[in-house]
């Protein structure tokens, strides 16, 4: 079976890994680089949380990804893998009450997270503002470094058989009439042509463009983030970062703009300061959490600097240190706020793995493993309900 992945990062790697396992002729298609979007530009946070006791699709997603990640690290590759968990750090009343009901509801579905008092806090990360209040800790999350893993997926499954092409541009696909998809491909100004059983588009937020080229209208919609960091710092803090302001607010949003849930912003407007960063084992320390309907990569300072507020208000150590470097890139965020993963209706042999918003890189993993499956014609052991393709991936409009 020959099939061809469109996209270089978390999620089209480790698709085409699980795909060469299984004895497929698979053939990864990157425009750019491996890692040369969003999987190489985040944090690299891993969310955990335990499995529970009834898993649903997104545990299945993240406790999967996880998984995996584990497993590539034991096959010997160095990605920077720390599972030291992460901590929601919590700052005001409302966002204690917010919190404590959010651990009270996961550990009643068997889930490991716990809700720590500002002692217990101080006591694991010391460096945190005394005025905190708590946070949320999840011993079970984790952490690596971004480019490094999605090479390794990369690596990994050219080792057991697949290939990897980069600098090659999807221009068109088109299926064939004895079954199968052609794929024209603009590489160094020159056109080629590619054919394959079935294709796999896992093209972050220009999986809805690909759609187009077959008519199909793809919910997803690219949304703007971006990072600092400062020069490398001797150790600060421990473990992988993320404030509860935005999640306590996200709680009770009801879009009602037609944008995807869970942005920082509506139009022009700030309802929301989102955090999340670590310190790299470079000693480096970025933080981001800014989220804009946007399709360009322009840093807006006046955001780095809210975030860098934000960052300061949680460690005051990191006033001092002004950023030394700025960066953005685009995230694929689904209309409704749900992964899409599955095939594409009333295409056969065309599947769509995407959607996964800010989280690609900590469900990136699992999601490929997915998709593979249900290329490879297997009955994942997931409920597929809530991140299938049906009712969700339509005609185009005309």
């Amino acid at each position: 079976m020959q099939v061809v992945v469109i996209g270089g990062g978390i999620v089209g790697t480790s698709t085409a890994l699980t795909l060469a396992e299984h004895g497929a002729d698979v053939t990864v298609l990157e425009r750019g680089t491996i890692a040369g979007e969003a999987s190489g530009l985040n944090a690299g946070v891993i969310g955990g949380g335990g499995w529970g006791d009834r898993p649903d699709a997104n545990v299945a997603l993240k406790m999967g990804s996880r998984e995996r990640y584990v497993d590539l690290a034991e096959r010997g590759y160095d990605f920077g893998l720390d599972l030291s968990g992460t901590l929601t750090m919590i700052r005001t009343p409302a966002e204690w009450n917010w919190a404590r009901a959010s651990v009270d509801a996961d550990r009643l579905a068997g889930h490991c997270f716990e809700l720590l008092d500002a002692d217990d806090l101080m006591a694991l990360e010391p460096a945190a503002d005394p005025a905190l209040l708590g946070a949320i800790f999840d011993p079970m999350a984790a952490r690596a470094e971004p480019v490094a893993s999605t090479e390794a997926f990369a690596t990994e499954a050219v080792t057991v058989g697949a290939t990897v092409r980069t600098g090659c541009a999807v221009t068109d696909l088109r299926p064939t009439a004895g079954g199968g998809w052609e794929l024209d491909l603009e590489i160094d100004r020159s056109v080629q042509s590619i054919g394959a059983d079935a294709v796999v588009i896992a093209a972050g937020p220009w999986c809805a463009r690909l759609g187009s080229l077959v008519d199909v209208d793809i919910p997803i919609v690219p949304v703007r983030g971006q990072m600092w960091a400062t020069a490398r710092q001797p150790p600060m803090f421990r473990h992988a970062i993320a404030g509860a302001e935005s999640f306590c607010a996200w709680s009770s949003e009801t879009p009602t703009d037609g944008a995807p849930p869970n942005l920082t912003h509506r139009g022009d407007a700030r309802t929301t300061r989102h955090l999340y960063g670590c310190q790299r084992p470079n000693g480096e320390i970025i933080f981001g959490g800014d989220r804009v309907l946007a399709d360009d990569r322009a840093v807006d300072d006046a955001g780095i600097a809210v975030n860098h507020a934000h960052a300061t208000e949680v460690f005051p150590d990191l006033g001092a240190l002004q950023p030394t470097r700025t960066w953005a890139g685009l995230m694929p965020f689904s209309v409704d706020g749900r992964p899409l993963i599955g095939p594409i209706p009333g295409h056969e042999g065309l599947f769509l793995a995407g959607g996964l918003a800010s989280g690609g890189f900590g469900r990136g993993p699992m999601t490929g493993r997915l998709v593979a499956e249900l290329v490879l014609g297997h009955e994942p052991n997931v409920d597929m309900t809530p991140i299938d393709t049906a009712g969700r991936v339509s005609p185009r409009r005309v």
